[in-house]
């Protein structure tokens, strides 16, 4: 999959992809069950589209905090290296990454389609019924629809995936995770909840990861089983680990991630 960032995109486009883009657009922390439903819808034009996914680097309710916008942000799910391999693996050959900035949030939302348009060469788009983007969140999902279908771009509104009917979303997974719900997060998720470790181990304090740090996101200070991974992929080795208040702890320096087993 490739990378391009935002400002090489404006001033690039996207050479070497097809003569049409499928694209959806996203934070994508966790890449849970209903990102997979517009990643799929997505995906499935590969034969006469490149898909496309245009996301941020950090989710814009962290930089929005830090600039002291009172947003309860409590940590991201997935590292961004975490992200551009779970898109790569579910099919997306090209990810446009946003670096958060005022000329960002400024930007009206109609513009910021327009130029998704004009410079992505965007043949299919794919959004959450509950998608909004702009300055003040001036645009919604039915509004880019109505554009783009007066320009011949097919838009596909996806309706919100539930679990104990209540929406899927990314805070709520970040919620059932810090309450220690990682059954409840893993069903939403689709899969165990697995945190990248490679950059907060401490060199002056072996074995120990601060995971606040790096801004992610931890279950309740206690023990917890857990399957280690030197990479993202192989067989893993079970063992329990300690996770304190933004920290965990673990015998040895080698691991790259945690998956926690429920």
């Amino acid at each position: 999959m490739r990378i391009i960032e935002w400002s090489r995109f404006l001033t690039e486009g996207l050479p070497g992809t097809k003569n049409f883009t499928a694209m959806t657009i996203g934070v994508f922390d966790g890449i849970h069950r209903g990102h997979k439903a517009l990643i799929d819808r997505v995906v499935s034009h590969v034969s006469s589209a490149s898909p496309v996914v245009v996301t941020f680097r950090q989710n814009h309710k962290k930089n929005l905090q830090q600039q002291h916008t009172p947003l309860n942000h409590r940590g991201d799910i997935f590292s961004f290296r975490q992200k551009m391999d779970s898109l790569e693996n579910l099919g997306i050959a090209l990810a446009i990454v946003i670096d958060f900035s005022e000329s960002i949030r400024h930007m009206p939302g109609l513009e910021f389609i327009r130029i998704l348009q004009e410079h992505g060469k965007m043949g299919y788009l794919a959004v959450g019924s509950n998608f909004r983007c702009g300055y003040h969140l001036d645009t919604d999902a039915p509004m880019i629809q109505k554009i783009n279908e007066k320009l011949g771009i097919p838009t596909d509104v996806v309706e919100v995936l539930s679990e104990d009917s209540l929406p899927i979303s990314s805070s709520r997974i970040r919620s059932a995770i810090a309450q220690g719900n990682l059954q409840e997060a893993a069903a939403m998720l689709g899969h165990p909840y697995v945190i990248d470790i490679s950059d907060a181990g401490d060199s002056s304090a072996q074995g120990v990861y601060d995971l606040a740090a790096q801004g992610r996101i931890l279950p309740p200070p206690g023990k917890y089983p857990v399957r280690l991974y030197e990479g993202i992929r192989g067989a893993g080795t079970p063992t329990e680990i300690q996770v304190e208040q933004g920290v965990i702890r673990i015998p040895g320096s080698q691991w790259e991630y945690v998956e926690f087993l429920i």
